[in-house]
C-alpha cells in the first residue's frame, strides 16, 4: 500500500461545508448589526426630536406676550413654540435617505393649591381632579408636557417615544434673557 499525501475529496468537502456555514453565519451577523444600528439611529432621532421641542417650550416663560420674547400662555396641545407639530422629515445618513417622523405634544396645566385648608399651598391639582379650585389664577402654576415622536421603523412597524417635561412661568424680570443680557449684546453696532 502506498502512502498518500494530501486530502481526500470527503475532508475538503467537509472543510468547505464548515467554512461555508462559518461564512454565513458571520454574514447574518452583520446584518443584524446593521438593522439594529438602523433601529437605534430612527429611536436616537425621535428622542433627539423630542428633546429639541421640550426645550423649544422652555423658552416660553414670560408671562406677558411681547414681540422680543414668547408667552408662557401660548403653550396649548400642539402649539406654541418654533418648532411646529406635524410631520418632519430627518435626514439620516445621505442625500437621499430621508426618514419621516410625526410630532405632537399635550399639556395640562397644573395648580398648586391648599387642600387640607390650612392656607397653605400643598398639592398639584389637574383639571377637573378634586380639589380643583373653583377660582383659577389668571395662568397655571406650571404647564406639563407630554411631547411624542412617532415614526415606521425598517420593518415598517409603527414605534413611539414620549418624553415628559414641565414648564413654569417667570416673570420678565427674572428670565434668562434679561438676567445675562449684557449691555454690550444691547448696544447698536
Amino acid at each position: 500500500m502506498e502512502n498518500c499525501k494530501g486530502f481526500t475529496l470527503i475532508e475538503v468537502l467537509v472543510a468547505s461545508l464548515l467554512i461555508m456555514l462559518g461564512v454565513t453565519g458571520y454574514v447574518t451577523l452583520q446584518s443584524e448589526y446593521v438593522l439594529a444600528d438602523a433601529k437605534m439611529d430612527l429611536r436616537s432621532r425621535a428622542a433627539h426630536l423630542a428633546e429639541q421641542k421640550l426645550a423649544d417650550l422652555s423658552y416660553f416663560q414670560q408671562l406677558t406676550l411681547s414681540a422680543d420674547y414668547p408667552s408662557y400662555q401660548a403653550i396649548a396641545n400642539n402649539s406654541g413654540g418654533a418648532i411646529t407639530s406635524g410631520e418632519k422629515v430627518v435626514q439620516l445618513s445621505s442625500e437621499q435617505n430621508l426618514h419621516s417622523f410625526y410630532l405632537t405634544w399635550q399639556v395640562q396645566d397644573l395648580y398648586f393649591v391648599d387642600t387640607n385648608f390650612d392656607s397653605q399651598p400643598d398639592k398639584w391639582i389637574k383639571h377637573n381632579q378634586a380639589s380643583y379650585p373653583q377660582i383659577l389664577p389668571s395662568i397655571p402654576h406650571l404647564k406639563s408636557v407630554k411631547v411624542s415622536v412617532s415614526w415606521i421603523n425598517t420593518k415598517g412597524q409603527n414605534k413611539q417615544i414620549s418624553m415628559l417635561g414641565s414648564v413654569a412661568p417667570v416673570t420678565i424680570a427674572q428670565s434668562f434673557q434679561v438676567k445675562y443680557l449684557t449691555a454690550s449684546a444691547q448696544a447698536a453696532p
